[in-house]
């Protein structure tokens, strides 16, 4: 998809959630028409693997309103309708970055000044889907679960205007009810060394060491109280890129915990000390 989108690029301001335009929640209307109007979902049109994993888990997830699909040509044409909104994988870039290393799973709006980039469209949210060339396919197993995490945000909008501004930040501070639930990380979520016996001690014998597959089980199977980690960092290293960690439920797929730090010479990919606090944190009584 990259090859196909590549002049769609998300400059992502840092002090905003992923360079949300806040105008869109100054109108009346707010999301609240939002199951009146078609989601078009973008994709390749060639058959790849990446669309057949998006188009199944938007027909399978995808419940707030009528969709239909559309490939990048047929988006150009009716993007700038504002009674449309486009579910897209776009190249992710921030400010100081000197090219994108992320890709994003957002939300738009279509815009009247849409023609000037994909800054100008209302960005409901955007989630860190992989790094960019990255042909792994790890991030497929996330989709189905973004899915509903866009859709849960907007419901969230609905009710909380103030959501909007907070965008995906407001789940930086989460963790709520985690306490009886069991975490499942995978060795390479860590920035830095990390043992069993340390999970053991640190989450009261509720966090696990597992590979990747047994994440992908727990979220296939919908495994009950059960949380799973998913670190996104750019497999490139420059200046001003950050690293993205999240805490998916397993069972009904909601985003407990997002975070994001700069990556530097000190701090790399992957969890850091001060996230394991945090997470460990609701576990210690």
């Amino acid at each position: 998809m990259r090859k196909i989108i590549a002049v769609l690029i998300l400059f992502i301001g840092i002090n905003s959630a992923f360079g949300q335009n806040f105008n869109l929640f100054n109108r009346k209307d707010d999301l609240k028409n939002f199951s009146a109007k078609t989601t078009y979902v973008v994709i390749q049109g060639n058959n790849s693997l990446e669309d057949i994993v998006l188009m199944d888990a938007v027909k399978q997830h995808w419940h707030l309103s009528p969709y239909e699909f559309c490939n990048m040509e047929e988006f150009e044409n009716i993007k700038r309708d504002t009674n449309f909104f486009f579910l897209m994988k776009v190249d992710g870039q921030f400010s100081k970055e000197k090219e994108p290393a992320m890709e994003f799973l957002t939300l738009v709006k279509g815009s009247e000044n849409s023609s000037e980039g994909l800054n100008n469209m209302y960005e409901v949210l955007s989630l860190p889907y992989k790094p960019l060339n990255d042909d792994s396919g790890e991030e497929f197993i996330y989709t189905a679960p973004f899915i509903n995490i866009i859709q849960a945000h907007i419901l969230k909008v609905q009710r909380n205007k103030l959501s909007a501004y907070i965008g995906i930040s407001a789940y930086s501070d989460g963790m709520n009810g985690a306490e009886d639930k069991e975490i499942l990380f995978a060795e390479d979520d860590f920035g830095f060394e990390v043992t069993q016996e340390m999970l053991d001690e640190d989450f009261k014998g509720k966090a696990k060491l597992v590979t990747r597959e047994e994440i992908e089980k727990a979220i296939e199977e919908r495994r009950p109280n059960t949380l799973v980690c998913a670190v996104v960092a750019p497999s490139i290293n420059q200046r001003g890129s950050f690293c993205f960690k999240m805490l998916i439920s397993a069972d009904t797929w909601e985003l407990y915990l997002y975070r994001k730090h700069k990556m530097s010479a000190k701090q790399g990919a992957g969890l850091q000390k001060e996230d394991y606090r945090r997470i460990s944190a609701p576990y210690a009584f």
